[in-house]
């Protein structure tokens, strides 16, 4: 089977039986991962561009093979290796585990013959066909199309851009990708060229040679195609059925290669019976080929008839089923079931496209084709496909002897074959954009970090994560995580703090809750110094080998080595601590103490206590102040305010800063929900408040110091945002981090954690982990941008996202963490699993999952 097309010109197509076809790529902006509003402007976009087809159309999607060091060249974007080895190493370990994986991309492509205009183009266009026909025969070369006819070619292109709408983006495919398409057609799977947008095109065996503003094809593989694989060995043959060969629904398309023939198998489905009734969202069918577990290419064919055309053909339809009323007329059992409903539906047909002028009729043939290393191979994936639709009242069907013919249409230049007319569908142009037949394949951000897989596009896709993306695009930053325990909200915000000391060498600062001082073997993985600041007290940690405290983190010291005043950070801290009221005459004292001993070198709060002392003498309010604050520095739990022995933590001299406060208590959420139980809090929790609080500010002060990124990570949110302070101090992260280069990352178990609703609605990049309460799941996915009502996604994140219980056992489930629901900076939304930076020991050390030592009973 020769290829169709004698000649390239750009975006333009020329082909042996005369025609010229213009191609563009398709590049939507909405995705169908979305929901809601989304989604239905994605449909509403999809219905204007079906409504503006005329004549013969072809949409087609196809897979493409993404080698891996594109991704990786993706990863080292703008990046300095040479200055940055940590990030190298990391990076080329990436790329040795890129290289097990078959990563896909996908694309879609509009093509359109151009009709010629009278009777001299057509004439023009009979002699080419003429002309290619007799060289066939004689083996001469096909004559390149001539100037007049490019030029000609250019601007019917031109127009019939124009005429699309313009809804949805269109580029003019380029030479090499139009040769891409051409060259990948029989070596699916197998060995596939790189799709590329220079002007050469890697490992396709085509030649393109330049002169006068167009490109020549000169050469294009040849190619033998057997189907149903007659010339398979024996014992490949076996096992297929006592009608084998009737079974083996497939063509093997072999091509001449240097070391040998290589040869891919191919099985093309057409959709042969679809629903009466279609329903919005629930019809995007073509949508659900991308999920389905492997790589799918479609297509659809499409012949488009204006609305007064549409209207003559369905009334002389209507006739035809009408008169079937009389044919039955003498059967006792009456007119059959699905003639009334065919009746009823050509009303209903009708009736819409009287009722709107825009409304067009479309012949619709949808083709699928899956591939396989083996005819084994292909034919599995054929009935996964046919069978993963059958509920739907979908039903594929793989036509015997048409699959030479079908492998035709998929490709630009041919004709719509019969196999395919047979097997189409007629449908309005509002009916059969609820296909979605184009849809944004691009997730995650432009380059970046390898942050994880995308696993719910049908195959494998690179989700590339890169923190400063937001804040140095003019959008908002911050990225969070929900989750319920267990769900891997932590390996995410290590990995978050991975990336930006890997690849950002930027600056870290982390809260962490835990008894095991989980971080701790987090940032001793990572390149750099770390500082980590235990608050422990001894009263509460005797366990045998704990932490010690090392680090004073007064406010009036800590700040003090900055050259900033501390007045204000210490001022907030201790009204929070000792719950003082804005307006009271206590919190007059504290402020003219503060006053008094800022900037002064022996700041401390040891100092402010004997200054408000020494204002008690003629303030009464600032000496039960000062006998508040001494009896308070007694309790242990405040060595790390009031112990002058221990050395302020140094807010620059380390490149990541973790701030163990599990031994310090906090507020229930129960003491905090009204006045007269918030009146009761005791004050070592009170001080646990406040220490958080001031620990934001630490943070804040560190990274929003210009020179270099600070990224603020603040696992179990609510121990910052639980209080206006702390929440104040995560607003400014996400919403001025941007001017001075600093994010935050959140994590914690319901969004409501997250702080105030501006907040919430502010963070970016947002993760939702496996939630098995539904309560818990609906708001999760509200947050995220999906409609809480949505049954598939409820099912998502019940049961879909890291499965307790998956039915593959142990293994599964481990190959399974780490998957979440993400919404990128964009604001679209995919399935991805989540993978640990390969950095040297890190991967080890960002596990949590403790290890239980089960004893024997005697």
């Amino acid at each position: 089977m020769d290829s169709p097309v004698t000649d390239l010109a750009g975006n333009l197509l020329f082909c042996a039986d005369g025609s010229t076809w213009a191609v563009w790529r398709v590049l939507p902006h909405e995705s169908a991962r979305a929901s809601g509003r989304r989604l239905r402007d994605l449909y509403d976009r999809t219905v204007t561009l079906m409504k503006s087809l005329r004549g013969e159309v072809m949409i087609a999607s196809l897979c493409e093979q993404v080698p891996a060091h594109a991704i990786v060249q993706r990863c080292v974007e703008g990046i300095d290796l040479d200055a940055n080895p940590q990030w190298a190493e990391t990076v080329h370990n990436a790329w040795d585990q890129l290289d097990t994986l078959d990563v896909l991309g996908r694309s879609y492509w509009l093509a359109k013959p151009l009709s010629g205009h009278g009777w001299k183009e057509s004439a023009q266009a009979m002699l080419r066909a003429t002309s290619a026909a007799l060289g066939e025969q004689i083996g001469l070369p096909a004559r390149p199309a001539s100037a007049a006819a490019v030029a000609a070619g250019r601007e019917r292109s031109r127009v019939v851009a124009q005429e699309l709408g313009g809804v949805i983006p269109l580029r003019p495919a380029s030479e090499a990708e139009l040769l891409w398409w051409l060259s990948r057609a029989p070596v699916r799977g197998v060995n596939e060229p790189q799709l590329d947008r220079t002007s050469s095109v890697h490992n396709t065996g085509a030649a393109v040679r330049r002169g006068s503003g167009r490109s020549r094809l000169t050469l294009l593989r040849g190619c033998v195609f057997d189907e149903g694989g007659r010339t398979d060995p024996v014992e490949d043959r076996r096992g297929w059925g006592p009608f084998g060969l009737l079974n083996r629904r497939f063509v093997k398309c072999v091509t001449p290669h240097d070391d040998g023939a290589i040869a891919s198998y191919q099985a093309y489905l057409v959709l042969a019976e679809m629903p009466r009734v279609f329903t919005f969202p629930g019809h995007e069918i073509l949508a659900r080929l991308s999920d389905i577990g492997f790589g799918v290419d479609y297509a659809l064919r499409i012949t488009a008839r204006s609305n007064e055309d549409a209207r003559a053909t369905n009334r002389r339809r209507t006739r035809d089923l009408m008169s079937q009323d009389e044919e039955h007329a003498g059967d006792t059992a009456g007119v059959p079931a699905d003639v009334v409903s065919a009746q009823e539906e050509i009303q209903h047909k009708n009736a819409r496209l009287g009722a709107s002028s825009t409304e067009i009729d479309l012949e619709v043939g949808v083709i699928a084709c899956v591939w396989g290393a083996t005819a084994r191979d292909a034919d599995a994936r054929a009935k996964v496909l046919r069978q993963a639709f059958l509920g739907g009242e979908y039903r594929w069907e793989r036509p015997l002897g048409g699959q030479r013919q079908l492998y035709q249409a998929m490709l630009p230049g041919s004709r719509t074959p019969m196999v395919v007319r047979e097997c189409s569908q007629n449908l309005l142009s509002t009916d059969a954009a609820m296909l979605l037949p184009v849809s944004a394949t691009d997730f995650g951000d432009p380059a970046g970090a390898l942050f994880g897989l995308t696993v719910d596009g049908g195959a494998i896709a690179p989700f590339l994560l890169d923190p400063t993306y937001g804040p140095t695009h003019d959008s908002s930053g911050g990225i969070a995580v929900i989750g319920e325990l267990g769900a891997g909200k932590s390996v995410v915000l290590k990995n978050v703090a991975a990336v930006v000391r890997l690849m950002l060498d930027g600056r870290v600062i982390v809260i962490d809750r835990t008894r095991s001082r989980e971080w701790a073997p987090v940032a001793a993985a990572l390149p750099g110094n770390a500082q980590i600041v235990d608050i422990i007290d001894p009263s509460l940690d005797d366990r045998p080998g704990a932490a010690e405290l090392r680090h004073s983190c007064d406010p009036l010291r800590v700040f003090r080595t900055a050259g900033k005043s501390s007045t204000g950070i210490a001022e907030t801290f201790f009204a929070s601590w000792l719950d003082l009221e804005s307006n009271s005459a206590e919190r007059d004292a504290l402020g003219a103490g503060l006053d008094a001993i800022s900037g002064h070198p022996d700041a401390s709060s040891n100092r402010l206590v004997d200054i408000l002392r020494e204002h008690g003498a003629r303030d009464p309010a600032a000496r039960a102040l000062a006998d508040r604050l001494d009896r308070l520095r007694r309790d242990p739990i405040t060595r790390p305010i009031f112990d002058s022995d221990l050395a302020p933590v140094d807010l620059f001299g380390a490149d990541m800063v973790v701030f163990c406060t599990n031994e310090i208590p906090l507020p229930s959420a129960l003491e905090m929900s009204n006045e007269r139980m918030a009146a009761r809090i005791p004050p070592r929790k009170l001080f646990g408040r406040a220490f958080h609080l001031l620990i934001a500010a630490i943070a804040k002060e560190i990274c929003f110091t210009p020179g270099r990124w600070g990224e603020f990570i603040c696992d179990e949110a609510y121990n910052v945002t639980g209080t206006p302070e702390g929440q104040q101090i995560a607003l400014e992260f996400v919403r001025d981090g941007r001017k001075h280069g600093a994010d935050a990352a959140f994590g914690s178990h319901a969004p409501k954690d997250l702080g105030d609703e501006v907040l919430r609605g502010l963070i970016a990049v947002r993760f939702l982990g496996r939630h098995r309460d539904d309560g818990l799941a609906r708001s999760g996915l509200a947050w995220l941008g999906v409609d809480p009502a949505d049954t598939h996604y409820q099912e998502v994140v019940t049961k879909d996202l890291s499965p307790m219980n998956p039915a593959g056992g142990e293994e599964e489930r481990r190959t399974r963490a780490g998957e979440f629901l993400v919404r990128d900076h964009s604001g679209r939304i995919g399935k991805v699993k989540v993978m640990t930076q390969p950095y040297r020991t890190l991967p080890d050390a960002v596990l949590t999952t403790p290890t239980v030592a089960r004893g024997h009973g005697g």
